[in-house]
């Protein structure tokens, strides 16, 4: 099932640099081993100024979706906005899901 998801990083403003800069760092490492496990991450775009990402994920269920995206470094700042996505015809006004 794909989810469109949004995703913010906000850390507090006086947060420590060399701790943001670990966590960073691990927070690329981490998605770097999702992005190779498979195709959890189908789309990835990055709003810019901001530490906010744009995706398109796929994922068994919300739960698989939940799980992936606690298991990065920066899951305890992040707020996420996920929305399952149904496939259908271009132009029908209405979706029901099979």
């Amino acid at each position: 099932m794909d989810f469109f998801v949004e995703m913010e990083i906000g850390f507090p403003p006086d947060y420590d640099p060399e701790k943001l800069a670990e966590i960073t760092r691990k927070e690329r490492e981490r998605a770097s081993e999702i992005t190779a496990a498979g195709t959890f991450f189908k789309e990835v775009w990055i709003v810019p100024c901001q530490r906010s990402r744009i995706l398109i994920c796929t994922a068994d269920d919300a739960t698989q979706l939940h799980e992936t995206f606690a298991s990065l470094p920066a899951w305890r700042w992040s707020k996420l906005q996920a929305t399952p996505l149904v496939e259908c015809a271009v132009g029908a006004s209405i979706c029901i899901p099979d």
